[in-house]
This record gives structure tokens, C-alpha cells and sequence, in this order.
């Protein structure tokens, strides 16, 4: 077993271990597999990657998220660690300098999607790479009943059984019970050992405010802006109230930035690049936003809809005051807006028998496939409401099951045709009614009166000791007050300051 104390201090310069991490990285280094459960900011990254640069071989990381791999290759390059990243969004001829370089042993840590799986030969070549570890980061979304389902994630288990159901690290922030359940069994490593954190953050306030109109939701927003400062991210739900959002705080003098799926790739970077780099950034987003971000100041998160789950929720808040100091979060919570995250829930889950008809479709359209559109295919089955995901979703798991090649619009083309117990396999009958009383598990915690925290550290199966209250909800103490003894100082966010 290598020095850890002294790869750590010469390959990160930092002076010690955090958490678990010394713990679960000595496992893992002696060939053990882990469910490793740990909270936003509190270093999961360092659990698989310091093993990577001081063990033998090669490590794999499945990470959903390009931008977010190339963040994390570029800050090891820049400490001069051998990663590196192969991804859709690189050109073919670097894409296979970058594969040859894995071959040769030039690499000790490659980042990939899981998507990435599903390319011709890839998976068979790198088999002829020394893989020893892989890590699967968060593992949340192999889960059909977690609040990130990826489908190409249900894959891995298949892949690491291929690679010689080699050492694999599972690592979240966000995962009940259930989840990690489903986590062990996709991976094959039902008897892999749990190392977790915990998901106390006690420098985290959450707080609930009810609201009857909009315009009490926007002068309470207004507040908590100017008495939090920033940076902070207000989330919404839907694309059209973040201009609207956008619009108003403008006129109340503040001056926000914007991030969401009608941007360009482009916009998106530029955008999220501004907002890492200042200490008075304001941003408006959809949940789009964030799992990328790596900014340890944030000071405050405000919700304007409800979120589809605690999961979510708590992920999202989980982004705010990574530098251990005070940051505030809160929901502005409206009875009206539950419409919204309940409709979302029956667009996200297609039955099998839609599902049969759009890939009957499919094959009607013969030859002709090849040039649909995801836009022709949503036409045929759906009446025009861009946030319904049904069709989407069925592409999705088309393309996971490796029954499609090519993509909606660009060669598509239907290479195998599944039957209805596949297809019925792939959609339980029970998600759509989990979904909905996920909504409602999040209706109770903003309507009830007792301690958030409390809630929210039962739902992830933790029973911590709330007895004499949290210290940092709405229900256990004044918010203003801890406002002002928590919170540090910060950069004002309107235009005159």
C-alpha cells in the first residue's frame, strides 16, 4: 500500500484526509468495491481518483455530464495527473489520439458517459487497456426510481461483468434506500461494503415560505436576495417564468444572469463560466444547471416551484455554501404550482402500450426513418407541448437497449425490434404512481411543521437525533436571526451597490 498520506500532500497539496475518504480509499485500493454515499462538496471525486495515480493500471470513470468531465481533466492536467476524457463533443481524430494514448498506459484515469458504451467496438477495445477500478459517479441515475434516471446507466453492470467484474466504486450524493438497492443489484456488488458521510449540513439553512400570489413568491424572492447577497441561484420549473424572472429582477435593479435548454451549448458555457468566476453572480436557471458547477461561495438557492422530489431538492441545495460557511436556501412554496411537477410525472412516464405504438410507428415509417425528427415523432403521438417527454423517453430507452442506431433526425434507424415483455420490462407499471408520491413526500415537507432537517435526513434512511431541533430550518429557529449570525459577509447583487 503506497504512502496515502504523502501522495495526498504531493499530488493535491492537501494536508490531510477528509471523512471516510482515507478509508474507503484504502478499501479500494485492496481490490473492494463500495456504495459510497457522500454529501455535495464533501470530496467524492478524491475516493476514486487518488487510487487511480497511485495504484496499478487503468481506472475508468462513468460520469453523466461532458461538461463536468472536461472541468475535472483539465484541473488534472493542470496538476499534471495522466486523465483525460473521450466524449461525443470531440472530433474523431481526437478522440482517437486520446483511445490510443489509454492503450499505450500513457492514462491512468479516463472519464466517459455511459452512452459512450453503446459505440462500435469501444467497450471490446478497451478491454485490451490494463482496466483495474471503475468508478460509476453519481450512481443515482441507474436507478429507475431515483430522480435522474439515465438508461444507458443500467448497462454498467453488463460492462463491468465484461471487464472482470473489476473493483467498482458507486459514489452519490442522493440515494434512499430503495435507490441503493437498485444501485448494488444493477452493479452486481450487492455485498460491497456502504461508507457514507452522512448528509448533515449544519451551515445550511432551509427554510419554507407560503405563498398565495406570484407577486408575494417575487417580493419574497427580492428579500432573501438582498439580504442574503450572493452568489445565488433562484431555480424555476419552467423556461417561460425564468424570463419572467429575468424581466422583473431586472427591473428591481438586480442584474441576473440565465441558463437553460433553449440556450445554445455555447451560451450554456459562457454563462456558467461568468457565473464560477464572480462573487456577485445571480442565475436564473432550470434544474439543467448545476451538477457541473463547481463554486464553493454560493450563499443562497431559492426555489420558485416546488421540486418532483427530495432527492432533487436536496441535491440542488446541496450546491450552496461548499466553503463550510452559512448559506441560505428556500422554497417558495404555492399550492397552484403542484400542477406543473404532477403533469411533468405523467410526461416522464410513457406506458409500454405508448411506447409499442411509437415503435410500431417506427417501423411503419420503413426506410423513411432515417430523416424523422424527434419533433415529426412527438407530432404523430402528442398534442404540441414541448415539455412532454414521453417520445423522448421511448428514443432513450431505444437507444439503451441497443435497439436504434444513429439519432432523431440524423440516421436513425430501428436495428432491432423489441417485443412487449421487453418493452413492458422497461416501463413498470408502478413508476408513474412512485413519481407522484415522490411529489408528495415533497408536499409534506413544505407543509409541515416540524423539523425539515428531520425529514429530510429520514427519507435518505438516516434517523438522526433532531430532538432539541436542527438549528437551521424554519421550524427550530428564527431564520432572520440566523441570517445574521450564520451568514458571511457577501457581495450585493443589485446594479447600485
Amino acid at each position: 500500500m503506497p504512502n496515502l498520506d504523502e501522495s495526498l500532500r504531493e499530488l493535491y497539496g492537501f494536508p490531510t484526509f477528509r471523512g471516510p475518504q482515507r478509508e474507503i480509499i484504502e478499501h479500494h485500493l485492496a481490490g473492494g468495491s463500495a456504495l459510497v454515499l457522500m454529501a455535495t462538496g464533501d470530496g467524492k471525486s478524491l475516493c476514486y481518483q487518488l487510487p487511480a495515480f497511485v495504484g496499478e493500471g487503468l481506472t475508468i470513470v462513468v460520469s453523466p455530464l461532458i461538461a463536468l468531465m472536461d472541468d475535472q481533466v483539465a484541473a488534472l492536467e493542470a496538476r499534471g495527473l495522466p486523465a483525460t476524457c473521450i466524449h461525443s463533443m470531440l472530433d474523431k481524430r481526437e478522440r482517437q489520439a486520446r483511445f490510443e494514448a489509454v492503450l499505450r498506459g500513457d492514462v491512468k484515469l479516463l472519464y466517459c458517459t455511459p452512452e459512450r458504451f453503446r459505440v462500435a467496438d469501444f467497450l471490446t477495445k478497451i478491454r485490451g487497456a490494463d482496466v483495474r477500478r471503475i468508478a460509476v459517479d453519481e450512481a443515482h441515475c441507474l436507478s429507475q426510481w431515483g430522480h435522474d434516471f439515465r438508461p444507458d446507466y443500467q448497462r454498467l453492470g453488463e460492462v463491468r461483468e465484461a471487464l472482470g467484474s473489476i473493483p467498482c466504486l458507486a459514489l452519490t450524493a442522493t440515494a434512499t434506500p430503495q435507490v441503493q438497492d437498485d444501485i448494488r443489484t444493477t452493479l452486481g456488488m450487492a455485498d460491497a461494503q456502504l461508507f457514507h458521510s452522512g448528509i448533515a449540513r449544519d451551515n445550511l439553512a432551509l427554510s419554507v415560505h407560503h405563498a398565495l400570489t406570484d407577486q408575494d413568491k417575487l417580493d419574497r424572492l427580492e428579500a432573501v436576495l438582498r439580504a442574503t447577497g450572493g452568489p445565488a441561484i433562484v431555480y424555476c420549473a419552467l423556461i417561460k417564468d425564468l424570463r419572467m424572472l429575468e424581466n422583473e429582477l431586472q427591473r428591481r435593479d438586480f442584474w441576473p444572469m440565465v441558463y437553460h435548454g433553449d440556450l445554445s451549448a455555447h451560451e450554456r458555457r459562457t454563462q456558467q463560466a461568468k457565473f464560477q468566476q464572480r462573487d456577485d453572480a445571480l442565475m436564473l436557471a432550470t434544474n439543467a444547471f448545476g451538477m457541473g458547477v463547481d463554486k464553493a461561495d454560493i450563499r443562497a438557492i431559492v426555489h420558485w416551484q416546488i421540486p418532483r422530489t427530495l432527492e432533487a431538492y436536496y441535491q440542488e441545495v446541496g450546491r450552496a455554501g461548499r466553503d463550510g460557511q452559512g448559506a441560505f436556501c428556500e422554497l417558495l412554496y404555492r399550492e397552484e404550482d403542484l400542477v406543473i411537477q404532477r403533469n411533468f410525472a405523467e410526461w416522464a412516464n410513457p406506458t409500454a402500450d405508448f411506447a409499442c405504438d411509437v415503435i410500431d410507428h417506427m417501423v411503419g415509417l420503413g426506410d423513411r426513418l432515417h430523416a424523422a425528427d424527434v419533433d415529426t415523432l412527438r407530432e404523430t403521438f402528442l398534442t404540441k407541448n414541448r415539455h412532454d417527454g414521453r417520445v423522448d423517453t421511448v428514443l432513450r430507452l431505444l437507444r439503451a437497449a441497443g435497439c436504434t442506431t444513429g439519432e432523431a433526425g440524423l440516421d436513425l434507424s430501428l436495428v432491432r425490434v423489441p417485443d412487449a415483455a421487453e418493452v413492458a420490462a422497461w416501463l413498470p407499471g408502478d413508476k408513474r404512481q412512485n413519481d407522484l408520491l415522490g411529489l408528495l413526500k415533497m408536499v409534506r415537507y413544505a407543509t409541515e411543521s416540524e423539523c425539515r432537517k428531520r425529514t429530510v435526513h429520514a427519507h435518505f434512511g438516516f434517523e438522526d437525533d433532531f430532538k432539541d431541533g436542527c438549528g437551521s430550518c424554519d421550524a427550530c429557529v428564527k431564520i432572520a436571526e440566523w441570517q445574521t449570525t450564520r451568514m458571511p459577509p457577501s457581495k450585493p447583487l443589485t446594479r447600485g451597490r
